[in-house]
């Protein structure tokens, strides 16, 4: 890993913890592709510490690429002290201009081992519940690092922050997931869901999060979380008001900057 880098992942890290921005990197000090995006995120997170309670991934529709300019998905992980249950109050100081992304997700109830041939779909299926949650999103640049910089997305733990899962629900399979009811948002302000080819097939997703993470050694066990993508146009939060998700009757989730 090359110097430039090692700085960059200490510095990703140290604004995960304050809260404060960094400048973009430039020249030697910018990830050259996604292989050096992912050695950042790897030592950012041991420099972070801390037990990894799962992964999300971004721009995982082909569609979603296209329309943000990214050359792939984008993998992040979820560490366990940021990941809450049904609620959350979270600092301002820390998730200052963050948004929401309303998520569906699954929790394995199960290990996951790698093994010589890829996971098929059903047992991926089998081998998990489904958890609806919301992100909380946002990146340690002080730039916008969404607008075509995939590496930096990937480098800066996909740009992810916080999530909010709802309880696991194990008997998933007979829920129409298309065409739940979703719910969400600060009074007032609409939620605009993603439909069609920017949506796809959830189920889907999750094999290929399952079969692409296994391959790069990424180990998958019982309780882990994987979310597989925003459902919505990211939602603003603001101090003090509550941001509310409701998931037809399966859950009605909360999280509020204070």
């Amino acid at each position: 890993m090359r110097a430039e880098l090692k700085t960059l992942a200490l510095d990703l890290a140290a604004a995960w913890t304050s809260g404060r921005p960094i400048p973009d990197p430039e020249g030697a000090a910018r990830p050259r592709d996604r292989q050096e995006a992912y050695q950042v995120q790897d030592r950012m997170a041991q420099a972070i510490g801390g037990k990894v309670g799962g992964w999300k991934v971004g721009a995982a529709l082909r569609a979603v690429q296209i329309a943000e300019g990214h050359d792939g998905p984008i993998p992040g992980r979820l560490l366990a002290d940021r990941i809450f249950v049904n609620e959350a109050e979270l600092p301002l100081s820390l998730y200052a201009g963050y948004k929401a992304e309303l998520e569906y997700a699954f929790r394995l109830r199960r290990d996951l081992p790698a093994r010589a041939e890829p996971w098929s779909r059903d047992e991926v299926a089998a081998a998990a519940d489904f958890v609806p949650g919301i992100e909380i999103a946002g990146s340690r640049f002080q730039g916008n690092t969404t607008d075509r910089r995939t590496v930096l997305a990937i480098a800066d733990n996909g740009s992810g922050g916080a999530f909010v899962f709802g309880e696991n629900v194990a008997d998933w399979r007979g829920i129409d997931l298309d065409g739940l009811a979703i719910e969400a948002g600060l009074p007032g302000q609409p939620v605009e869901l993603y439909r069609g080819e920017q949506r796809g097939d959830v189920v889907t997703v999750l094999q290929e999060m399952v079969n692409d993470l296994l391959a790069r050694g990424v180990p998958l066990a019982a309780g882990d979380y994987l979310s597989t993508g925003s459902l919505c146009v990211p939602l603003p939060l603001k101090q003090g008001q509550p941001f509310t998700a409701r998931f037809g009757d399966i859950a009605t989730l909360r999280v509020t900057l204070v």
